[in-house]
């Protein structure tokens, strides 16, 4: 049992190096919009489903003296998705205290602290804080329309599956740096968006400047911006390189 679950680390490096590498090309090109989340997701997907297919005979070969290792993963994966489960009911609670409105014609929630996010799995809705409403209509427009890119990209439920196959080896480490790749991308894909509907680059990347650092990180809503400015300067970098 240890053995495998070293090899199942050692699985995912190279799976986890050889998205890196294929993102980085791929943004060189100028083709990073809506493929770079893939990769990471099927690095995320690779790195679970590969071993696991090896788990039956690793289990009955295990001699008993290590069954407490099952224990160990049985009580990792069960904490992670209560912590998710808790998170989710959180935000289930404050839902009924926002506000059904609408905001330069499009329907989104008004909330006192949590936004701008897209939240919610089945039926993901845009949440606003309410001091959205003092900003530049400008801004406020490019805010939901990086929402609305979100929800036609079906983010949250894209998210939703990462960390659903994470619970399954919330010990794989390397599976944790996927995920980190996997939300980064998912910006990139959205700014690539964003620039193709004709958002000024300039403009775009002052909201993101300004306002990325006031989403809630919740794991069931999906930021619309990421507040790590190394993060944002980065992804200015890839919008630029596109835009050439």
């Amino acid at each position: 049992m240890p053995v495998w679950l070293l090899c199942s680390m050692a699985l995912a490096l190279p799976l986890s190096a050889a998205a890196w590498r294929a993102e980085r090309l791929l943004q060189r090109r100028g083709h990073a919009r809506n493929r770079t989340r893939w990769l990471w997701l099927a690095a995320i997907a690779a790195s679970v489903l590969l071993p696991l297919a090896w788990l039956p005979g690793v289990l009955k070969a295990m001699p008993a003296e290590q069954a407490q290792l099952k224990l160990g993963w049985f009580v990792l994966s069960s904490g992670m998705l209560l912590m998710l489960a808790l998170r989710s009911i959180w935000l289930l609670s404050h839902q009924r205290r926002w506000q059904k409105t609408s905001l330069l014609g499009t329907p989104v929630y008004l909330s006192g602290g949590i936004g701008p996010c897209v939240a919610g799995l089945l039926r993901p809705r845009i949440v606003m804080p309410v001091w959205l409403q003092l900003i530049p209509p400008r801004q406020q427009a490019l805010l939901l329309a990086h929402a609305q890119c979100r929800l036609a990209a079906r983010d949250p439920q894209l998210l939703a599956l990462a960390y659903a196959l994470i619970v399954i080896m919330p010990w794989n480490l390397p599976l944790w740096w996927q995920l980190h790749r996997l939300r980064f991308a998912i910006e990139v894909d959205c700014d690539a968006r964003m620039l193709a509907h004709g958002h000024a680059l300039r403009d775009y990347a002052t909201v993101l400047r300004r306002h990325g650092q006031y989403y809630s990180g919740l794991t069931g809503a999906s930021p619309i911006v990421l507040g790590d400015p190394l993060a944002l300067r980065r992804r200015r970098r890839i919008m630029q390189a596109n835009k050439q």
